[in-house]
């Protein structure tokens, strides 16, 4: 069960979603560790989740609504019915490293011209000339090298450099709750090059997170003497408040406060624009389910992009009850 957990791991971090065929794996796997998981574990409130998202499915489902975010409701159902697929399973770090490694090459590949990792990812990690960030990463496979890196937000097989910061994140977090026993140097090697990873996506809120994971690891590692670990925290939370106030020309995970006062701001207005001009209470509690049916009248945003903003917009305020996808 750990092996067949970590393939889970590397086919739901890595396997391309370029067919329904691929997109199915996940969730098939989710009915497979459910049957076959060893300790037969469940999770009784699974229902305050289930009921308002199938109330939110059957309002919307009579409207003009994308396959896309009927096949996304279902699979969200799927991973809350499943819960918890698995027991206390560990899972070898071959895995964790062999996910990180792939990633993190997918990110400097153009870069540093790795001719095989480029092939690889031009035949099964193609972008899309639907994708909105289409003439950008073309623009980057063309224009970054060595010098110019941090120019760039690198999103690598993601193409998405704010989804690669999420799945960083979160592996990241998965990574130190499956191997907090072992002591923090033998996990620094990961740890390092997850961050670096994440500072070249340029994600200022994948850097914010990253860096609270790795701050609350250490503050309740109790194996750590209490005065070193205090010394710990307070050392790394003033370095993290002087690069995030003083902000940094290189890196743009480290400007946090503009990103307060232009993205953040921005998806603000937009929320507010929602919730000023949306009448139908029904909408407010259970949503529209499809993100594209999302219009604002201030011509703010074509659509959410926020995670809150998705959950609130598709599933209405009973969405967060549902983690972001």
């Amino acid at each position: 069960m750990s092996h067949f957990v970590g393939i889970g791991l590397v086919l739901g971090f890595l396997l391309p979603h370029s067919s329904n065929a691929f997109m199915l794996v996940n969730p098939l796997l989710c009915l497979f560790y459910q049957c076959y998981k060893q300790n037969q574990v469940y999770y009784k409130y699974n229902w305050i989740v289930l009921v308002p998202i199938v109330v939110s499915l059957l309002i919307n489902l009579p409207q003009d609504i994308s396959s896309k975010s009927i096949i996304g409701t279902f699979t969200i159902l799927l991973y809350f019915f499943c819960f918890p697929m698995v027991g206390k399973v560990k899972v070898p770090d071959g895995y964790f490293y062999f996910i990180l490694g792939f990633i993190f090459i997918s990110q400097v590949a153009y870069a540093f011209n790795i001719v095989v990792m480029e092939r690889f990812l031009n035949t099964y990690y193609p972008i899309s000339e639907t994708n909105i960030d289409y003439a950008y990463q073309i623009h980057m496979q063309n224009a970054v090298n060595a010098n110019n890196i941090f120019s760039f937000r690198l999103g690598g097989l993601y193409h998405n450099s704010n989804q690669c910061s999420r799945y960083l994140t979160f592996l990241l977090a998965s990574f130190i709750v499956l191997n907090n026993e072992k002591p923090i140097k033998q996990l620094l090697p990961f740890i390092v090059v997850n961050l670096y990873a994440v500072l070249l996506t340029g994600s200022r809120t994948g850097f914010v997170v990253s860096s609270l994971i790795i701050m609350a690891f250490v503050f309740i590692d109790r194996r750590i003497n209490s005065l070193w670990r205090t010394v710990i925290v307070i050392v790394s939370i003033t370095i993290f408040l002087v690069l995030v106030l003083s902000g940094s020309s290189t890196f743009r995970s480290f400007n946090v406060v503009q990103g307060f006062d232009n993205s953040a701001n921005v998806k603000y207005y937009a929320f507010s624009d929602y919730i000023e001009h949306e009448n139908t209470p029904i909408r407010f509690v259970f949503g529209y389910l499809d993100e594209n049916r999302f219009e604002s009248s201030a011509g703010i945003m074509n659509k959410f992009d926020a995670d809150y903003g998705y959950l609130i917009f598709q599933f209405g305020f009973v969405g967060f009850l549902d983690p972001p996808k």
